[in-house]
């Protein structure tokens, strides 16, 4: 009598080429994104420093430099930009130092949150399916 072994499954979390490749394109989206995301934000903050340090900025970022009562400058997410804002005789005034296209940052946040949630639906279906 011959006893038949079967060989132990492997239980992997990708149990295919073509899922395999699907993280990998996922994954490799959501770096893109993020990457995107990174130097529009950081472009935004350098450019408003840079405005700040060489006195191009105007009479906000003067003002803000010098630590005037009043003067605050305050980074948006969407659109993509910093603003100066700041008291003149009584009255607010906001003026927008630096921006980025809104497209560029919508265009990272969707390949970011994309791959995220593709990669995350191509790992974990297929364990739902068992």
């Amino acid at each position: 009598m011959t006893v038949t072994q079967q060989a132990p499954r492997r239980r992997g979390i990708v149990t295919s080429r073509g899922q395999a490749l699907g993280v990998l394109v996922a994954t490799g989206a959501a770096i893109v994104g993020l990457v995107l995301l990174v130097v529009v934000y950081v472009g935004i903050g350098t450019r408003t420093l840079q405005a700040s340090a060489d006195g191009t900025g105007g009479p906000c970022l003067q003002a803000y430099a010098a630590d005037e009562a009043g003067a605050d400058v305050r980074y948006l997410v969407a659109p993509p930009q910093s603003v100066c804002s700041w008291d003149v005789d009584g009255a607010r005034q906001e003026v927008v130092v630096a921006s980025a296209p809104a497209g560029l940052a919508a265009t990272g946040a969707l390949l970011a949150g994309g791959g995220v949630l593709a990669a995350a639906a191509l790992l974990v279906v297929p364990r739902l399916r068992r």
